[in-house]
């Protein structure tokens, strides 16, 4: 089989994954700009934009940090985040805006096995709503594995991901994240993507009811300045 029927197969699945899923997804939009300071140091700034299935606004995200390389295999992070979600407040049938605050630690490596790319990420997050009365906060481990696969003669690389939210609170997994996606280098510096997620969540016990997996579709853009 030829690379480009490959890649329309590629592209096929995807869409249709989403379109058997759900007819209308959440739209998600990550933009991701990061300029080197100094050697291996990094300033990052990743911006998001979250729709419901109607386009209406679900949240926004402003997010920016530090990363460093310490050596060929691993990479440290911290980022702060700013998000303002609009929840549905269903006893007044009205959606509020909702800002919070968020803290993150991250620990990431990667390495390449022939034509694949294989990266893991743990990832610790603390935060709280802006106007919650009380200081507690929600804290969290996010593991994350994702593989890329680089086709011979294509520039586009298709890739697949997975990502487990650990509440340390309640000591279990809430949240599963299935991604997969494919990506397209506009040139050394610019590149865009198009990906399929699955967020599915879990219940903490039998009495409680579990939210219903949410299907995006999600268009990403990356700028290294």
């Amino acid at each position: 089989m030829g690379k480009h029927k490959i890649l329309t197969a590629l592209l096929s699945v995807l869409l249709s994954s989403a379109a058997i899923a759900q007819s209308s997804p959440n739209t998600w939009a990550e933009l991701e700009f990061s300029k080197k300071i100094i050697k291996n140091l990094k300033l990052e700034f990743n911006p998001e934009l979250r729709f419901f299935n109607d386009f209406k606004m679900d949240s926004y995200i402003l997010e920016g940090g530090l990363s460093y390389k310490l050596d060929k295999y691993l990479t440290v992070a911290g980022y702060y985040r700013y998000e303002n979600t609009n929840d549905y407040k269903p006893k007044k049938d009205i959606y509020v805006w909702e800002p919070s605050n968020r803290l993150a630690l991250d620990a990431k490596t990667d390495f390449d096995i022939e034509r694949f790319n294989l990266s893991f990420r743990l990832r610790y997050t603390s935060g709280a709503k802006v106007d919650q009365a009380s200081n507690e906060q929600d804290s969290y481990f996010r593991y994350r594995a994702k593989a890329d696969y680089n086709i011979k003669g294509s520039k586009i690389v298709p890739y697949v991901s997975y990502e487990a939210f650990h509440d340390l609170k309640q000591n279990y997994f809430d949240k599963i994240r299935y991604t997969g996606g494919l990506a397209y280098p506009l040139n050394k510096n610019n590149e865009l993507s198009l990906f399929y997620r699955l967020q599915d969540y879990l219940e903490l016990n039998s009495l409680e009811d579990k939210k219903e997996s949410m299907n995006i579709i999600g268009v990403g853009y990356s700028l290294k300045l």
